[in-house]
């Protein structure tokens, strides 16, 4: 793997003097941003010029093609799909469309009988009730099925918004953003996008402008389950509609709310993404997409409320299931060897099989392909998840001879094929995938598109570059090449991950390194990274977040600042002396303190936030010796002050009910979303020992999670009991407990001068 430094630009001076940053001009200039103009419309959403209907080939003629539908009294039928992008299409066409004609009908297919798209049998179930079909999120590569409509009789407009095929199906209309030139603002829109803007000219038509804004709820959603790119009218529409949602009068959403305890106000992209999304998708995956449809055009609050309570059940099902897959899939995985986890079970859903296979994919680094029989047993289906670097859709088209149907994209794929040819496609994949992997380390390029100092690193420079979010897909996270010296670095969450300190001349910034490597110590380093922001009480603290890392073997490491700390960190004991007899501020001092608890002390800092000082003084006790080194090198202290800090002994029961109170103060007012790092932040513990809590708690069913980040897990209530892995949790966590104890007794009890000797030692690692 090589870091590719970025290349340098020369942004217009009128983006240096808008931005007044070079480094952020030249971030605009490189996402096509290149004239203040675009700047503009990108950053200042009150200045963006939304699309204009025109720009939608016949999409008037369309409407008026539909009207006239209407107007003869003709039953028409919303033939949609059955992810959240389709069922919200056809709630919106069905809605809307409602509101002008009593013959509106609709169809979600099953995914496991008719599959995706159109399909003959049920078109030619409706031929003799139906005038005319709209599909929406579906259809434009559905070339004979809709030409065996248009012989059966029916009027038929496509709606779609997926890629165009070479030839267009013979509809008397096809409408869809990729008729749009790709650079147009309206190409990436979702199915529901595309709905939307068909009812917007009807609604034109039908002199009720304005009132398409009744669907602008439904739409956001698909705009985030769908994960289409946040650019163009998408930014725009999620900017300006997120109150629609939160603000939402339709029934059957206000009713999602209530049974997923979701304050409306609170609801953001992670709420739509990993709460309300996955519920609406889980009935298209293991039971009937229809229920989800059914509940966004509830009209009567009782029935809402049941079908809420339905689609909570199949979510949970769905979680179950995807979650045995997992757990069995994590037996055949050796994290020690990177290999490609390729499995076929034919008890496996079909409907979850893609789920578990991105969990894999996310949490081993490796790509997974998992397989399972068809309803009729007739074939195999599959799903595939790749990592970035392998184009899994391209090394499953090189065993197309083996498959009956395949089709993808590059970070994931589907197919089919016949029994008797599995073991042939095992094992000609695992041999091209684990050839790409052997090559990924040498030959896979990380470019960057950012060149940065870590003295150029600072608040202002963070918020000029948030002006350029949400990123997401087509507008990522700015990726930031920087050289720094690794002065600290600790294991986090089973040694999976890493915290590090990155020093460069005099200014340092903490760094998370997920799915870490080794680092080669004896050199200063390259890193691919991006910038967050830690926001614990008020207190703000950048930190990087790393992609890779690498060692400048033509730069040796600058080993000035080890020799110069060793044996220079004094320390001050002040422990005859309680807590109120310290003084609350002091000239250049800074004050450690973690915990639930408030103290009065200026400026506070933690493993989270920090600033320079030369005197540190522990108000509570750190609950590790990386916890204290970090405290040390990321302060830069000189003098490390001991007072009589409390040091509670916390039995197993005590930390569990702790847990569980920040359990349920997520639940009520953050949606679920629990934070590892602010948890272990507040119960003074390691980022593991949060992690074991809740294992415990899920395997003696009071709690059920997934993770939605490295740092967030999804909390919901109840589980399923597993007394042999809350045995083992049990154990672990108390160990765990035990470990931290011992450390803070020593830093309370013993002598100075040892205390001294182990913390030379502790910074010259």
């Amino acid at each position: 793997m090589k870091i590719i430094k970025a290349e340098e630009c020369e942004p217009s001076a009128e983006l240096v003097e808008y931005l007044k940053s070079k480094k952020l001009a030249c971030l605009a200039k490189k996402r096509g941003l290149d004239t203040k103009d675009k700047l503009i419309q990108f950053l200042e959403i009150d200045k963006y010029i939304p699309l204009n209907l025109d720009d939608f080939p016949k999409i008037y003629k369309i409407a008026d093609f539909i009207l006239q539908h209407i107007k003869n009294g003709s039953k028409i039928l919303i033939y949609g799909d059955y992810d959240v992008d389709g069922i919200t299409s056809t709630s919106i066409l069905f809605g809307a469309l409602s509101q002008l004609s009593d013959q509106i009908n609709y169809h979600i297919p099953d995914r496991f009988k008719e599959g995706y798209g159109l399909n003959k049998k049920v078109l030619a179930g409706y031929q003799a009730e139906m005038d005319l079909v709209i599909s929406c999120d579906c259809g434009i590569s559905n070339y004979d099925e809709v030409k065996f409509a248009k012989e059966a009789g029916m009027d038929f407009v496509v709606t779609d918004h997926h890629d165009l095929p070479d030839k267009l199906p013979p509809a008397d209309y096809v409408i869809s953003p990729r008729l749009l030139p790709e650079d147009h603002q309206g190409y990436w829109l979702p199915g529901a996008g595309m709905a939307y803007f068909l009812i917007k000219a009807i609604f034109e038509k039908a002199d009720k402008t304005g009132e398409e804004e009744d669907y602008l709820d439904l739409l956001l959603l698909a705009i985030i389950a769908d994960v289409v790119p946040l650019k163009g009218e998408n930014r725009y529409l999620f900017k300006t509609g997120l109150k629609k949602l939160q603000f939402t009068e339709r029934i059957g959403l206000k009713a999602l709310y209530n049974e997923l305890d979701i304050n409306p106000l609170e609801i953001n992209e992670k709420t739509l993404g990993f709460q309300i999304g996955p519920l609406l998708n889980s009935a298209g995956r293991v039971d009937s997409a229809e229920k989800g449809l059914e509940l966004l055009l509830a009209e009567d609050k009782s029935k809402a409320a049941g079908l809420a309570a339905e689609l909570s059940q199949i979510n949970d099902y769905r979680k179950k299931i995807s979650q045995q897959i997992y757990l069995e899939l994590e037996k055949e995985i050796n994290p020690q060897k990177r290999k490609a986890l390729i499995s076929y079970n034919s008890d496996w859903h079909q409907g979850v099989i893609g789920i578990a296979a991105g969990r894999v994919t996310e949490n081993y680094q490796i790509p997974a392909v998992l397989m399972t029989s068809t309803l009729d047993g007739e074939f195999i289906t599959g799903s595939a998840r790749s990592i970035e670097g392998i184009n899994i859709n391209n090394l499953i088209s090189e065993c197309s001879d083996l498959l009956e149907k395949h089709g993808g994209h590059a970070a994931a794929a589907g197919f089919s094929l016949k029994k008797d040819r599995l073991e042939k496609f095992k094992l000609r994949l695992q041999r091209l995938i684990d050839q790409k992997l052997d090559k990924l380390e040498s030959d896979f390029k990380i470019k960057t598109d950012l060149n940065l100092e870590l003295c150029q690193i600072n608040e202002e420079f963070y918020q000029s570059l948030r002006r350029f979010a949400p990123f997401g897909e087509s507008n990522p996270e700015p990726l930031f090449y920087l050289e720094a010296d690794v002065i600290s670095s600790r294991e986090i969450s089973s040694g999976r991950h890493k915290r590090l300190i990155l020093s460069s001349d005099d200014n340092r910034i903490t760094a998370l390194w997920w799915w870490s490597g080794e680092v080669e110590n004896n050199y200063t380093q390259k890193a691919a990274c991006n910038l967050t922001e830690n926001n614990y009480r008020g207190n703000k603290n950048l930190q990087l977040v790393l992609k890779a890392l690498k060692p400048l073997k033509e730069k040796a490491k600058n080993f000035h600042f080890k020799k110069e700390k060793k044996n220079s960190i004094k320390i001050i004991d002040w422990r005859e002396k309680n807590i109120s007899e310290i003084q609350t501020r002091s000239v250049n001092t800074v004050y450690f303190a973690e915990g639930l608890q408030e103290y009065n002390f200026y400026p506070l800092v933690n493993r989270n936030y920090y600033r320079k000082a030369e005197k540190l003084v522990l108000i509570t006790l750190p609950s590790s010796p990386a916890v204290l080194k970090e405290a040390l090198l990321s302060t830069a202290a000189e003098k490390l002050i001991l007072i009589n800090s409390r040091n509670d002994v916390i039995t197993f029961n005590d930390f569990i009910k702790k847990v569980l109170s920040l359990l349920k103060y997520s639940l009520k007012n953050k949606n679920g979303i629990f934070n590892l790092e602010e948890a272990a932040l507040a119960l003074e513990v390691e980022e593991i020992t949060i992690k074991r809590a809740l294992d415990f708690l899920r395997a003696e069913a009071f709690i059920s999670y997934e993770y939605i980040s490295h740092r967030e897990v999804l909390i919901t209530k109840n589980g399923e009991k597993n007394l042999g892995q809350a045995n083992l949790n049990k154990k672990n966590l108390k160990n765990l407990l035990k470990e931290s104890s011992a450390f803070k007794r020593f830093i309370k009890n013993k002598d100075a001068a040892k205390i001294e000797n182990f913390i030379s030692n502790l910074v010259a690692k």
